[in-house]
Formats: C-alpha cells, structure tokens, sequence
C-alpha cells in the first residue's frame, strides 16, 4: 500500500491531468454507447410493431375475401366444421364426417368438356368389381344409357356371351357390366360407338384368399383351420400349370382375372415358351384395356374412372357394405408363397398393370386433392344414408338405410347387389317378360334397404344426393 502511494504522489501534475481526460473520454464513450444501444431498442419495438400491424391488415383482408367468396357460393355448398357421427353397428365403419369440401366446377367433368363414350366394363372376380357394376348401372338410368343385360331373370354367371343370351328387344346397349368371359368381337358388336374398356385387378394372393373363403371351397378340401384347408387345396393341385391346365374346384379362383379377360389356360400349358405366351397375352391387354384399376387403391381408382369417363362425383359415389363378419387369413409365409406360385398368371397381369396405373396416375394434375375431396363426401354419404346394419348375404353385414334415405333412389339403389338391381332392370325393359312375372318380382321385394321394381319405374332418378348432405349439414 505505502509503495502505491509513494508512486501516486510521485506522478506530475501533467499526468494527473491525462488520466482525467482519459476517464471523461472513457465516460463520453460509455455514455454514447448508451445511447446507440437505446436507438436500437426503440428501433426493434417500431419493426414489431410495424410487422404486427401488418399481419392484423393481411389478416383482416383474407377473412374479407372469404366472405365475398363464401356470399357467391351456392347456400348447399357451404363448408361445415360441426361433425356429424353415426355408429354403424357390427360392421366398424368410422363414419365421423369432417368439414364438407366445396367441389370446384372444373372438377366436374359431364357436359361438353371431353367426349362421351360407351363403356365396356370386364367384370373380375373379389376385386371389388361388383361396386363399379352399381356405379355403371346406376351412372346408366341417370344418363339415359341403355345397359346391355342378359334375358330375364339372369343369374350370378355366363361364362360365355351370346346373342340368345340377351334379353329381347335390345340387342345393343351403351353399357356392358356384367360377369362374362370376355369376348372382344361379341362386344364390339353389342355396344354402341367407340367404347372405352376398363376392368379392375387386385393382389392375386389376397384375392385367392378372399375367393376361397366367399365360395365356400373348405367344403370340398374339409380341416381342422382355414389354412390347413388351403393347404389341402395346394397339394392336390400341384401339378397345375405344370402338366395340366384343368383345376377341379377352380373355377372363379385361380388366375380367375386372367381368364376373365380371356386367357387360354390350355394354350399357355400346351405352349412349349410359356413364358412368350404370357407375355404377348399381356402385350395385348395392354392395348385393348384404356385402363386398369387396382382394388388396393380403390377411391383413387374411382376418382381415375371418374376423370376417363367424364362423370360426376355423384356418380361414383357407393355405400361400404357386405363386409365380412369372421375374416379367414392365412399366416404363414410358405403358404403364401404357395399360393403366389399357383396364381403366377394373375400375378404376372398385376404387375404389369399396377405399373401402368402408377403411370396414369402420376400424369393427372391434382388427383390427390381431389381423393381427398372425394373420401370427404363419400364418408358424409355413408352417415347421411346408413344407420345400422344387419347380417345379410355370403356371411356378410348388410346396411340398415335410415328412414329418409328408404324414398332416395341413390341410396336405395347403392345399397342393392348387382343381381336383383340387373333383374328388375331386365323385368322392365326385357320384351319377353310378362306382367305376371313382374308381379311375381314385387311379391318377392320386401327388403326396405333395397331398391324395389316399384321404385325403380317410380322414383326420380336425378336426387341431388350431395346437395341433400349439405341440407342435412345445414339443418344439424
């Protein structure tokens, strides 16, 4: 300490006076500081507050725009967020119903904006193809299309097509939809114009699973599980595509696509290249189909057919039904490949085109938006029409209509099998039928959540289904 004020004492009057020029500089300099410091505070609050008015102004200006737009909008049309749930009983469909979706015009597509064309339609087996049949034959009494349809009353399957087959007095329709071993000249012949042909594909081990469990084959390969009886069914038929082209019990089950759309087995199994065989098989699928869909993707291939075939979203509206109550499966891998190998034909079309569906898919602009759209209202559809269900059909649950959709022909005939709804096509426009048979026909209709003769003559066809969803929205 005594050192460190000898040397304070020590120090001139001149460097006495440096050291307080140098404090006030330091002073002056600390005080600056300050204040720049002090600036950009002030000049951060304005940007905020600059920014936030800013957003308030844009803010304000969208809910305006949404306004206006909302005011030109249809009353029908308007986007609800009140949900609406219905619970469907056994079957577990999740019909909760979120915001309805206003469908843009330009996604509409009947009128003059792309060419109308007959349709002709290859039938295949647990493929989901059963729903497309309801869609066309509905799509055909909303636009006046006369359906080609067998004499009456038809049952569940031709396998071939001919002209004594066809009901009287219409030899040529707009329209083929039903069960038949295709025939490419019968059709060209039978259907007017120029028609687009479509048919619809799905994994060939599933759908092997799903056809042996709907038609009962257990009964004929009898075990102690689903499985087992599988099994069963893959040794006695292990020679199958080897040596014989001949399946007992096959039929409707194995590579039962391809011969839905006219493979020969017996050309392919007699065919010393095989594989060439199949290849040009394939090859000319590919240039007689327009398109193929693939049950795995189905609201996504409703939405293609939708756009291919210039319709409306209403007409390709459908009811979930027929679902299965005890679901048979198949666990392990090596049955599973067994069954891949004894469906290779089926196999070798699905890959081909499930590619060439991708591709389809992949050159159609906002086709996810508009699956999106489409699920919407499909699933208000289903609430708005369906209350409950039932066991119905093949082991299967059935809906229960709600009492305001039992007068709708969309919901009613949505909700009727493809059978009974070409049956009472056939009984009004078939020349031979009599009307004892017709009244034999409505003796016969006594379900409420099908579609009747009585209401098939008698009610609107045009219902405006979605324009009575967003009423119902409205109303609740």
């Amino acid at each position: 300490m005594f050192s460190v004020l000898r040397k304070v004492s020590s120090m001139s009057d001149t460097q006495m006076e440096q050291h307080r020029l140098s404090d006030r500089m330091y002073e002056r300099t600390l005080h600056q500081i300050l204040l720049v410091l002090r600036r950009i505070k002030c000049l951060t609050y304005c940007a905020v507050l600059i920014t936030l008015t800013t957003l308030i102004l844009y803010l304000v200006r969208e809910h305006i725009a949404d306004c206006r737009e909302l005011n030109n909008q249809p009353k029908h049309q308007l986007s609800l967020n009140k949900p609406s749930n219905v619970e469907l009983g056994k079957a577990g469909f999740d019909a909760t119903v979120e915001a309805l979706p206003v469908l843009p015009a330009s996604r509409e597509r009947r009128g003059d904006r792309c060419e109308k064309r007959s349709i002709i339609f290859t039938k295949t087996h647990k493929t989901g193809s059963s729903t497309i049949t309801n869609i066309l034959l509905r799509y055909g009494e909303t636009a006046g299309l006369d359906q080609l349809l067998y004499s009456y009353p038809s049952s569940t399957e031709y396998r071939s097509l001919a002209d004594f087959k066809l009901m009287e007095g219409r030899l040529v329709g707009d329209i083929f939809s039903q069960h038949a071993m295709y025939n490419d000249d019968f059709l060209t012949a039978h259907i007017r114009g120029n028609p687009i042909r479509f048919t619809i594909l799905r994994s060939p081990v599933s759908q092997f699973i799903s056809a042996y469990s709907f038609f009962n084959k257990t009964k004929h390969y009898p075990a102690n599980t689903f499985e087992e009886s599988i099994k069963e069914f893959l040794r006695t038929h292990s020679e199958y595509l080897t040596k014989t082209w001949f399946c007992k019990n096959c039929q409707n089950l194995v590579n039962s696509n391809a011969i839905d759309m006219g493979f020969k087995m017996e050309g392919y199994v007699k065919s010393l290249k095989r594989e060439d065989y199949l290849s040009d098989f394939i090859s000319a699928a590919d240039k007689k189909w327009d398109l193929v869909l693939i049950t795995e993707h189905f609201d996504l291939s409703l939405v293609l057919l939708k756009r291919r075939l210039c319709l409306q979203t209403e007409d390709i509206l459908y009811l979930k039904s027929l679902e299965r109550i005890k679901r048979d499966t198949v666990e392990e891998p090596y049955t599973l490949a067994r069954i891949g190998e004894i469906q290779h034909i089926d196999q070798a079309l699905y890959d081909h085109f499930n590619a060439t569906f991708w591709r389809e898919v992949g050159s159609e602009e906002g086709i996810m938006e508009e699956l999106a759209e489409f699920q919407q209202l499909n699933k208000a559809v289903q609430s708005f029409c369906v209350q409950g269900s039932k066991r119905g059909y093949h082991g299967t649950y059935e809906n229960v209509l709600a009492p305001r959709a039992r007068d709708n022909f969309q919901c009613l005939a949505m909700n009727t099998r493809c059978l009974p709804f070409a049956q009472h096509l056939e009984a009004r426009d078939d020349k031979a039928v009599t009307e004892e048979q017709r009244q034999e026909l409505r003796d016969q209709d006594t379900d409420p959540d099908s579609l009747s003769y009585d209401q098939l003559i008698s009610l609107p066809k045009d219902s405006h289904l979605l324009e009575l969803v967003y009423r119902s929205r409205l109303k609740n």
